[in-house]
């Protein structure tokens, strides 16, 4: 049985959002606005006083860890695409004789 979508209410940059999300992911969704929270005390305490060059700044970081990690998980599944690969190449003479 699929799960109704629940009201979130979330605030960032001192304003409140009223997100529609599914129950699964509410966790997720409120981790995200204390996330961008945090980031954003962070960069006005480095002096970014304008609130939309710190949410565009905080945007960026976020792109840019996220273009991180899918190349990292690229890397890691043609490594595990090569050794599983190399294990065919000694278990497959193996096992057809």
């Amino acid at each position: 049985m699929e799960e109704l979508p629940i009201r979130v209410n979330v605030k960032i940059a001192d304003r409140p959002y009223r997100l529609s999300v599914d129950p699964e992911s509410e966790t997720v969704v409120r981790e995200a606005a204390k996330i961008i929270q945090d980031e954003l005390i962070r960069y006005r305490e480095l002096g970014h006083t304008d609130t939309q060059e710190a949410l565009a700044m905080i945007a960026f970081d976020s792109l840019v860890q996220r273009i991180r990690g899918e190349r990292k998980m690229q890397r890691f599944q043609q490594t595990v695409f090569d050794k599983i690969t190399q294990l065919d190449h000694v278990v497959t003479p193996a096992i057809s004789t």
